[in-house]
Formats: C-alpha cells, sequence, structure tokens
C-alpha cells in the first residue's frame, strides 16, 4: 500500500487546498526511528482573504484519519510564504504563524490518540524555522528521538 496521497478540500470561501503526504527522505535521522516519516504539505494556489474555522477542522480532519489508517510519523514545514494575518497576528513572520494554526487546528479538535510537536529551530543566520511532528500517542518515543534529533540542527 503505498503511504503517498493527495486530497483536494474547498473551503467555503473557494479556495482550493491541496494536502499532499509523501514520503520523506529522514537521512538526519538515527536508524533507531523505524517508523515511516512522511511529509505532510499543504498548498494553496491563490491565496486571498481569511478562511475560518472549518477549513481548520477539514485539514485536522484529514490529517488525523490518514495517521488513524498508517502507523507513521508525520513532518511538515512551516513556509515563509505570505499569508493575510489579522490584526492580533501581524507581527508574526508567515512561518510563525503557520505554526500557530497548526497549533490551534490540532489542538483544538485534538482526540487523545494522535499527538503534535511543534519544533522551533533557529538556523546559522539566526532565523527561525518551524516544524511539527505528528503520530499516533503509541509512537511516542520515536516522536521524541525524531524530536531530538531535529534539535540538534539548531545553530
Amino acid at each position: 500500500m503505498s503511504l503517498n496521497k493527495s486530497v483536494t478540500i474547498t473551503s467555503a470561501e473557494g479556495h482550493e487546498y491541496v494536502l499532499g503526504f509523501s514520503s520523506f527522505d529522514s537521512m538526519v535521522l538515527p536508524d533507531s526511528i523505524t517508523k515511516k516519516i512522511i511529509e505532510v504539505v499543504i498548498a494553496i494556489e491563490d491565496y486571498k482573504g481569511i478562511n475560518n474555522a472549518k477549513t481548520l477542522f477539514a485539514l485536522t480532519k484529514h490529517i488525523k484519519s490518514y495517521l488513524a489508517k498508517n502507523d507513521v510519523i508525520l513532518y511538515s514545514y512551516c513556509d515563509n510564504k505570505d499569508i493575510e494575518r489579522g490584526k492580533r497576528h501581524r507581527h508574526l513572520t508567515p512561518q510563525e504563524y503557520r505554526s500557530l494554526l497548526f497549533q490551534t487546528m490540532f489542538n483544538k479538535y485534538n482526540s487523545e490518540e494522535f499527538i503534535n510537536k511543534p519544533i522551533e529551530l533557529t538556523d546559522a543566520n539566526n532565523e527561525k524555522h518551524y516544524i511539527h511532528l505528528f503520530a499516533r500517542v503509541e509512537s511516542i518515543e520515536q516522536l521524541e528521538v525524531a524530536s531530538n534529533e531535529l534539535y540538534k540542527l539548531n545553530k
């Protein structure tokens, strides 16, 4: 069974998201991580305006469904592409805001079965990068090993 999958989600505002799951080259991670690492990417072609919570819920629902069917660790990197932010969040970088959205959407619609592990890294240029790891609760040890290895990439 292929772990690669793509789902299209259309928001009430008419924005079309593509939620993609694909194998992730995890060369930086140790062999002790036996779970497959799958990259999850949320892409949108033409983003204008702010979406509602239903869109976040739909994305979360698909992520959790994928995890329920596949015993893997999901990896998601929050990109720097510009994103509309309300007054309360204009001070956040696009990457930081996306990370906050991931945390909010996963925590708000969380179940006891899944974990969202946000990771903030700083590179040699003092720029921050935001990553999220998602997994089933029973994969907590593997998730922690992966998280600790990623933290070693800090400047």
